[in-house]
């Protein structure tokens, strides 16, 4: 836990076919003791049914919530629910670029008012947006997710192409606040 965001899952796809699981994730502290009052979140739905794996595997990024939160040292991951997807199994990642109302490039640092995805593949691909907050730790301790908001919806980006996504709500709200933040995150993930 040193200087590093640590709040990310790794979740393994041994399979040749795309995977969209449906995790149950149990903090635990240092001993591997469950800690009931702790609620585990993801920013990419891993615990909704909503993140695609890809054959070789994916990430998720945690969240931790309640009173014992800062005990957490681990997770216990057990699978709820493993649905097969006709997603493509070899698809790139979609790039999110912040931007203003007219479209001009922003940086994820700039109180943005949409994001623009463009999908590098040759056929469309479902994807969610989520905006990051992190903490600023003191030196030697890992860095931790505070704030975890979706942009938009599920979102269809053609193939080859780019569509964009308005920051509206919640999400509005997060950027304003804290888009002149040292630690903030525009990221994209295949979903359904």
């Amino acid at each position: 836990m040193e200087e590093y965001i640590d709040q990310t899952l790794l979740v393994d796809n041994d399979g040749d076919t795309s995977v969209v699981p449906t995790l149950v994730i149990t903090a635990v502290d240092g001993a591997g003791k469950d800690l009931p009052d702790v609620q585990v979140t993801t920013a990419y739905g891993s615990d909704r049914g909503d993140l695609v794996i890809q054959p070789g595997g994916g990430y998720d990024v945690l969240t931790f919530h309640g009173t014992d939160a800062g005990l957490a040292a681990d997770v216990r991951v057990t699978v709820k629910d493993l649905v097969p997807t006709d997603f493509s199994v070899s698809a790139a990642a979609v790039e999110a670029k912040p931007a203003d109302a007219a479209g001009r490039p922003l940086t994820k640092f700039d109180a943005f008012d949409q994001v623009i995805l463009k999908n590098p593949n040759d056929t469309a691909v479902a994807v969610r947006v989520v905006y990051l907050v992190y903490d600023q730790p003191s030196a030697g301790a890992s860095q931790q997710a505070i704030e975890v908001v979706p942009i938009g919806g599920l979102t269809t980006v053609p193939a080859g192409g780019t569509t964009s996504v308005a920051v509206s709500g919640d999400a509005r709200a997060a950027v304003q606040k804290y888009s002149d933040g040292p630690a903030v995150s525009v990221k994209t993930c295949f979903s359904r």
